[in-house]
């Protein structure tokens, strides 16, 4: 019954991307809608994408290196390299709003695993070390997990910009348990608020995006609750160059004390470019984080990102 829950999961997930996949194989062809990105200049396009309510859809291609530190033996030599495909696609509604679906698909290529070897044999990842931070015996090693497709996260929302430049938006964030490596996987479907406030300003963006996700179904041998916090801040330079900053702040309510809060700061630039007529925008950001879980957490991540841009085949 397990086995056939998890294919019906992945089967749906699938579906979704596809739905939303799709609309790029014919929306180059479409000249009245490409004419829109078109005419944008690059600065615009840039800035538009910094908007997590934009109008224009986007396939983001992430790269992240994180290294670690901890007090768990050899914790300041691990590290992590994960690729994330992070389709967006709005639909424009008649009153200037959007509704904004995304999807985020996380492939690790590789993860610390603290080893806790007989009789118990646990490989513990990232999340299940700051749970058991208190009781876990500091004598045992790491390991490197193998690569595998992790959680999948897919949100809906409803927002837009006013005419003042007052960004808002509402929705809902979901987790689903696609996890391919069981050592690692929470096993559990989480759902949670998702809502965004921020500014546009003539020289750029700023503002935040809240979510918080809890487990409502799966295994129940553990909890999850997991607040987040994503400041988004991008200052145009002309000839579609950006500074910007994407920190993301998280706070896990079930770890144990000292290895609840994330805290990283840093900045990056990014280029905005046409290839053709298709729009691309590149960035490199670099984060440091001066609070991070004791036991074992993220001491640096830098992250690549290369994100070709469409225009929604749902715009009149």
């Amino acid at each position: 019954m397990a086995g056939y829950t998890k294919g019906f999961q992945a089967s749906c997930l699938t579906l979704l991307l596809t739905i939303m996949s799709a609309p790029q194989l014919f929306a180059a062809d479409n000249d009245e809608q490409s004419s829109g990105l078109a005419e944008m200049s690059v600065d615009e396009i840039a800035k538009e994408l910094s908007n997590p309510v934009t109008a224009l859809g986007a396939f983001h291609f992430d790269f992240e290196y994180r290294a670690y530190q901890g007090s768990l033996p050899d914790a300041g030599d691990q590290s992590a390299y994960i690729y994330n495909f992070r389709p967006s696609l709005p639909i424009p509604l008649d009153n200037g709003k959007n509704i904004l679906m995304s999807m985020l698909i996380p492939v690790y290529g590789n993860q610390p695993l603290y080893y806790v070897d007989p009789p118990n044999n646990l490989q513990l990842p990232e999340w299940r070390v700051r749970q058991l931070a208190d009781t876990l015996p500091t004598d045992k090693r790491f390991i490197d997990g193998h690569d595998h497709l992790a959680d999948i996260e897919f949100d809906i929302a409803y927002g837009g910009v006013s005419d003042s430049g007052f960004i808002s938006m509402y929705g809902i964030t979901t987790v689903w348990p696609t996890s391919a490596d069981l050592s690692s996987g929470i096993d559990q479907f989480q759902l949670g608020p998702d809502v965004a406030f921020g500014k546009v300003t003539p020289w750029g963006i700023i503002g935040a995006r809240a979510k918080h996700v809890t487990g409502v179904s799966g295994d129940s041998f553990w909890d999850t609750n997991m607040t987040s916090l994503e400041v988004f801040f991008a200052y145009g330079l002309n000839n579609g160059w950006q500074l910007f900053s994407n920190p993301v702040i998280e706070y896990d309510w079930e770890a144990a004390s000292d290895n609840k809060l994330f805290v990283p700061i840093g900045g990056g630039v990014s280029k905005t470019l046409k290839l053709g007529e298709m729009p691309l925008k590149l960035g490199l950001e670099l984060q440091y984080y001066v609070v991070t879980p004791d036991s074992l957490g993220p001491q640096w991540l830098l992250t690549f990102n290369a994100t070709p841009i469409f225009t929604s085949p749902f715009n009149k």
